[in-house]
């Protein structure tokens, strides 16, 4: 009888969790109502806001993602913009403009200024150089803002992928607090590959690929002027 017991339990709790799963979808558009991809749609669980899932909208601004639970907030960001919050209910969001956030771009708001993103072979780059990523601090900081990224106390996570192998011009880091002391000023562009292939092991479910500005051998500015030498593939 206890057996049953426990049975009907784990079945009602099982049924609950279904329930409340749901998709969760919308389409992100900018101020001249254009599709606006390569944005980080998060989920957050409440009241911690800690991090559940994360993924980004497509080329024609749509997104989806799934979630577990009705304690759950969407938060949506991509650099240039303010950031938006958005309950898990209803599940159809709708269409969300994002608008420029001066503060985050300075006194002139400058569409140059936003860095692109591209798919080029196995990876997703995001141009830094020149837009205003450079201003994001450090290396850690800027990875938070890169699409399909998050970064937070040390923290870095490829949505969908886990935790990433990092590399400095083609040196793998063996310590995360190595990018504390990167200036993002001093990085190039960015690379996040989610399906890194058998050169970089198989337990390796993703890599991120960090380009610097300076040639090898002149020193990367690091902040605190430790200077570390990279060496390129």
């Amino acid at each position: 009888m206890r057996k049953i017991s426990t049975l009907f339990i784990l079945v009602c709790v099982l049924i609950s969790v279904r329930i409340s799963a749901q998709t969760v979808s919308g389409k992100l558009i900018d101020e001249h109502s254009q599709p606006l991809p390569y944005a980080n749609v998060v989920l957050l669980s409440l009241p911690d806001s800690a991090f559940v899932y994360g993924t980004i909208s497509g080329e024609d601004g749509v997104f989806t993602l799934e979630a577990s639970s009705k304690n759950q907030i969407v938060r949506i960001s991509s650099i240039g913009y303010k950031t938006v919050y958005k309950p898990v209910t209803p599940a159809n969001i709708g269409i969300v403009q994002l608008v420029s956030d001066a503060q985050q771009l300075g006194e002139v708001v400058v569409k140059a200024n936003l860095p692109v993103t591209r798919i080029k072979g196995d990876a997703m780059i995001t141009g830094v150089a020149g837009t205003a990523l450079e201003k994001a601090g450090t290396a850690e900081q800027m990875l938070d803002k890169i699409p399909n990224v998050t970064s937070k106390d040390g923290e870095i996570n490829v949505f969908g992928r886990g935790t990433p192998e990092i590399y400095v011009n083609g040196r793998k880091l063996l310590d995360n607090s190595e990018l504390d002391r990167l200036s993002a000023e001093n990085i190039k562009s960015v690379e996040v590959v989610n399906n890194p292939g058998a050169r970089y092991g198989a337990e390796v479910t993703s890599v991120i690929r960090i380009i610097t500005k300076k040639a090898e051998g002149e020193g990367f500015g690091f902040d605190n002027r430790v200077l570390f030498q990279y060496n390129r593939d």
